[in-house]
């Protein structure tokens, strides 16, 4: 029985969101927000923030930042993230008519793509598809452009990006 008291699982505490709305008290962040904030200060480049006024105003920065992304009470959010994929799915599938009846594209479009990027989010798409131009002047256009074919991969940001610095100001305008 003392075993079972040791191993049994404590309540958790209401969380701070529960207590203090965030629309009305500045700084009321989620547990996680908060530690994700904390973990990035900490592995933060010690040389990119030598006093405290520099965190306090990144995290001030970020309180705001999170502020404004919250959704308010009431606000309709099925409505507009529905508004969001219809309209781009919509200029998709009327692009499809385009290419209706060319049997020399094989191209995945309209709905069935967009499900391709949305929902499956492959690293191997089924139609990869990118339009270069190439100057008409260059000899042996079709074996360049198929040497490049072969020189390009897949590079995302975190591939090229090596250090990124972000700064704000706030300017106020006497007028």
């Amino acid at each position: 029985d003392e075993e079972k008291q040791e191993y049994s699982r404590k309540s958790c505490p209401d969380p701070i969101a529960s207590k203090m709305s965030p629309e009305l008290t500045f700084g009321t962040l989620t547990e996680q927000m908060d530690s994700l904030i904390q973990d990035y200060l900490k592995k933060r480049d010690e040389n990119s923030c030598k006093d405290y006024t520099e965190k306090d105003k990144f995290i001030e920065m970020i309180n705001a930042k999170y502020l404004v992304s919250l959704a308010a009470p009431g606000e309709p959010v099925g409505l507009l993230a529905a508004q969001s994929i219809g309209e781009p799915s919509t200029q998709m599938t009327l692009n499809t008519f385009h290419f209706a009846g060319r049997g020399d594209m094989n191209v995945t479009l309209g709905i069935p793509r967009l499900r391709e990027i949305l929902m499956t989010a492959s690293a191997k798409l089924k139609t990869p598809n990118m339009e270069i131009p190439f100057f008409s002047n260059v000899p042996n256009l079709n074996k360049t452009a198929e040497k490049l074919r072969k020189k390009m991969n897949r590079v995302t940001v975190a591939d090229v990006l090596e250090k990124i610095d972000v700064t704000c100001e706030i300017v106020t305008n006497p007028d």
